[in-house]
This record gives C-alpha cells, structure tokens and sequence, in this order.
C-alpha cells in the first residue's frame, strides 16, 4: 500500500510544471481600415490565396509556381523547418527512458585470470517540476516559428517574382513609347530638313529638332539596361543563371492589369494571417516555456537509475556467468550555484519580456504597412486616371503645333515642346501604370496572403 501511495505521490507532482503557462496576447485590433475607398472589407481568404492569379497573366502565374518550387531561399527555410523538426525530436527523447549497452574483458597469462563482464543500463529523469516538459514546448514553438518564417520567404518571393515582372512589363511599355515618339521626332526632324531647303525652315530649326531626337534617343540605354537586370532577377529567383529566361520574357506584353475590386477584410484577420506575426507570437510562446524550464532547476531533479548484467572468470562463458542487478532512485539538487540558477531565471524572464515587444510591435508595423499600402494604392490608382487625361491632352496639342507650324502660323519651337511634353507624360503614365500594379502587389503582401497555395505548390 504504502508503494502505491508513493507511486501516486510521484505522478501527481510528475503533472506539474513550474513556470508560466502559455497564453496568447490578447491585442486591440481597430473595426476596420482606414484608407479603403478602392478596396472591399468582406472575406478576403480566397482572393488571397492565390492573388497573383487575379491579374490574369498566365506567364506570371507560371513564374510563380517555378519559383515557389526552385527559389533557393525557399530551400533553406525548408532546411531550416526540417532542422527544428529534427531538435524538437531531440527534445522529446527526454520523455523517455534510455538504455545503455556496455562490455568489457579482460584477458589474464599465470595466476592472473580471465574476467568478461556485460551489463546493460537504464535512466529515466522522472519530471517532477516540468523541466522537460517545458523544454519540449519550447522546441514545438520554435518549430512552429520555422514554419512561419518558410511562410514569410515564401511569401516574400511570390510578391518580389510579381513586382519584377510587373516592372520588366513597364519597362518594355516605356521603352516602346520612347521608341515611338523617337520615330515621331525623326520625321518631324526630316521635314523640318525638306522646309530648310526649300527656305521654309532655319538652321536653327534643324539644329533644336536635332537635340530633341538625340536626348529622346539617349534615353533607351538605361531603360534597356534596367530592363535587363530585371529579367535577370527574375530567373535567379526562379533558382536560374541570370541569362536563363531572356527568350521566354523577350517578347512584349501588357503591364498586368489590376482586378476591379480588392477584397481586404478586417484588421482582426490580419493577426491570424500574416506569417512574421505569426512567427513573433510562437517566439513568445517558446521564450515562455524556456522561463520554467530555468525555473525547474532550482528544484531536486529525480531519476530512475538501474544496472542489469552479467559477469564470468571466463572471456567465453560470460553468457553463462552470474548475474547481477540494481534499481534504485537517484536525487540531484543544487544547493548552491553561486546564484547562475536564478541569474538565468532572470535572463529568460528578460528575454519573454523581449519577444512580447516585438510581437507587439510585429503587429503594429503589420497593421502600418497595409494602412500605407491602402493609401498609396488609391492614391496612385488617382494619378493614373490624371496622367491618362494628360497625355490626350498632350497628344492633341502636338497635333495641333504640328499642323499651325506647317501652315507658318505658329513657331517651330512650340512644336518641339509639344513633342518633348508628350514624351514626358507619356513616360509619366507608363511608370503609373507599372505603379498601380506594384502598390497593389505591396498591398497584397502587406496583408499576408497566398502564403497557403505557395506552400502547398513548394512541398509537392
């Protein structure tokens, strides 16, 4: 009776665990987002999951599933999750008992004699005050952190393969109007030559279309330059030589156009969303178990030690020889560690206080950034209907300075303004068009989604 009554003693403080016990912050979260004139605040979860989809650009949703697949820092996150899996299993093994297995012979010439000995050992560390328990906590939160950070990269190279893309697509629309009101200006140049030879037109004339020609021209090397190491940064991030996709992004095509509504949803669902707060908060929760695991060594640290073997005179009859056992408690306690013990409570206590700030502030910037990304996506979404009436305006009054300067009824240097600020708007609207797409690529990162459909491409 009495071994049952110290038996159930033993589990009843084996269910204890010193320290705090896990529990997520509970954060504010405002109703809604300010800024979202453009965008709809009803559930976003399949919108999000595949946003990229959403612009109707199979080349894009291509490079997207390649690159999710191939990215090698995907990979290493990947390594990185499969090596927190592995300590969380290291971790775990204390739960259980280990065995030892061990031998020995000595071999002996005269009165010295043959002795062979084999015996095999236990141990068990009973967990009275939760120290493995709490160890094991620990290592699940940081594997669950290492799952969030895969989800950050993976969504940080599905948002960087989409605003590259969108960006190579800018640019080869900026460089073909460019190239279009270059071929625009070198006729204007040619007929300003034919009226100067006929007397119509001066030198000067010639000279100022010229410059305008040549500064148009000198415009293309950076733009083709720029275009370039966009598609390189694009196949690195498809895990390729930088040259490896210039033939499949050669060929021109539209600036991917936004969808018609944006669908966001509420600040709460942020907090469930986004992997690096997601990641913040598992940093917490393994910092807080960390904090009993340093408190349980201020308590006796009980184990179950045992010995079981055999021993024989001789080498080859130590299976036959006598055997041997013992089982029986042993009690560790540090009585005195010159003050480590509770200096490391201290330091694990300072670092939960750490990790609670930065999941505090990981929420803050998460909720920052999608505020800022709404308003600059409107606002930009704004400038493009602006810069669109600009340049008809702009291409009307070249037209028109055009045909009043042919007709000698206007100088020839309203013409070459008219040109050069067509050229300018122009150029104006195409990076507004580029800009819209990426603000809402920035947007849609800000809010954490396609992290899911990213991942499951990944680990297929």
């Amino acid at each position: 009776m009495k071994r049952w009554v110290a038996l159930l003693v033993c589990l009843a403080l084996a269910a204890c665990a010193v320290g705090p016990d896990y529990r997520r912050p509970e954060l504010a979260a405002p109703p809604a987002w300010n800024g979202a004139e453009l965008a709809a605040q009803a559930d976003p979860s399949l919108a999000l999951a595949t946003w990229w989809e959403r612009f109707e650009d199979p080349l894009l949703t291509s490079l997207v599933e390649r690159a999710v697949r191939a990215n090698l820092d995907v990979r290493v996150a990947s390594a990185r999750v499969r090596e927190a899996e592995a300590l969380e299993g290291v971790a775990g093994a204390d739960r259980w008992p280990a065995f030892d297995a061990a031998g020995e012979a000595l071999a002996g010439s005269g009165r010295e004699r043959s002795e062979a000995l084999g015996f095999l050992a236990l141990f068990y560390e009973v967990d009275l005050f939760g120290r493995v328990r709490r160890s094991l906590e620990a290592a699940r939160a940081d594997r669950d952190a290492s799952l969030a950070d895969r989800r950050a990269v993976l969504l940080a190279v599905v948002a960087e393969v989409a605003t590259s893309y969108v960006q190579m697509r800018g640019l080869q629309h900026g460089l073909a109007t460019v190239r279009r009101n270059l071929e625009t200006q070198r006729e204007t140049l040619g007929l300003t030559e034919a009226q100067r030879r006929v007397g119509l037109a001066s030198d000067l004339d010639v000279q100022r279309a010229q410059a305008l020609s040549a500064n148009t021209s000198a415009t293309l090397p950076p733009l083709e330059a720029s275009l370039a190491a966009v598609q390189h940064r694009l196949a690195v991030l498809l895990g390729e030589p930088p040259a490896a996709l210039l033939g499949q992004l050669s060929a021109p095509a539209p600036i991917p156009s936004p969808p018609a509504e944006v669908l966001v949803g509420l600040p709460a669902d942020l907090l469930r969303r986004r992997p690096d707060v997601d990641r913040a908060e598992r940093e917490l929760a393994a910092a807080t178990a960390r904090i009993g695991e340093a408190k349980a060594e201020l308590y006796p640290r009980l184990s179950i030690v045992g010995t079981v073997g055999l021993s024989s005179r001789e080498v080859a009859a130590v299976a036959s020889g006598s055997g041997f056992g013992s089982l029986g408690p042993s009690v560790e306690w540090p009585i005195f560690a010159g003050g480590r013990i509770l200096a490391n409570v201290e330091a694990e206590d300072a670092r939960q206080e750490q990790a609670r700030a930065r999941y505090e502030q990981a929420v803050l910037v998460a909720m920052e950034e999608v505020e800022s990304a709404l308003v600059a996506y409107a606002r930009e979404q704004v400038r493009r209907r602006e810069l669109r009436r600009a340049v008809e305006a702009q291409r009307d009054a070249a037209m028109l300075a055009q045909r009043l300067y042919f007709n000698g009824l206007a100088p020839f240097l309203e013409v070459l303004d008219a040109e050069r600020s067509l050229l300018f708007s122009e150029s104006l609207l195409a990076e507004s068009e580029t800009a819209v797409a990426t603000r809402l690529v920035d947007l849609y990162l800000a809010l954490g989604g396609g992290w899911e459909r990213a991942e499951e491409l990944a680990l297929r």
